[in-house]
């Protein structure tokens, strides 16, 4: 049991690791959209469908990341029942 709890945490240590990326994605993406107006850190910022592109993607690695943490803490949850460890 402990040994099953410890590979899931490993597990969801790895996708939060993972799923880094695409929330800095959405950051960017929301940051080049909303402030950048032109005069943006890199030249890149300006073009609206590369902001588009980093939110649709963003968004992706992020429902992903979701998807994947929610089915990681049911079984979690159903190998230590409810107790919190």
């Amino acid at each position: 049991m402990d040994e099953n709890v410890k590979n899931i945490d490993k597990e969801l240590i790895k996708t939060q690791l993972i799923g880094a990326p695409g929330v800095i994605m959405i950051g960017l993406g929301a940051y080049g959209m909303f402030v950048a107006k032109g005069d943006g850190v890199h030249p890149a910022f300006d073009d609206m469908y590369f902001n588009y592109s980093l939110l649709c993607i963003g968004a992706v690695i992020a429902v992903w990341e979701t998807v994947k943490i929610t089915s990681l803490a049911k079984r979690r949850k159903k190998i230590t029942g409810n107790k919190k460890t």
